[in-house]
C-alpha cells in the first residue's frame, strides 16, 4: 500500500492523475490513499516529483496518510 507523506507533498496532483484505481484522494490538509483501492502498482511513487509517497507493508499501516 502507498502512503503519502503529508509534509513532503506539494499538492501538484501528479499522483491523482496517474493512479489507475483512483485510490489517491484529496482531503483537508493533503491527500489520502484508500487502502481498499490501492493495488500497489507503484505508479504514484514513480511519478511523484518530491518523493512524498512511499510503499508500506501490512505491518507498517498505521493510517492512510
Amino acid at each position: 500500500m502507498a502512503l503519502v507523506t503529508i509534509g513532503a507533498c506539494q499538492g501538484c496532483g501528479a499522483c491523482l492523475l496517474t493512479c489507475p484505481t483512483h485510490a489517491i484522494r484529496p482531503v483537508a490538509g493533503g491527500l489520502t490513499v484508500r487502502a481498499d483501492r490501492c493495488t500497489g502498482c507503484l505508479e504514484c511513487v514513480e511519478i511523484c516529483p518530491v518523493d512524498a509517497i512511499r510503499v508500506t507493508g501490512p505491518d507498517e499501516r498505521g493510517g492512510t496518510r
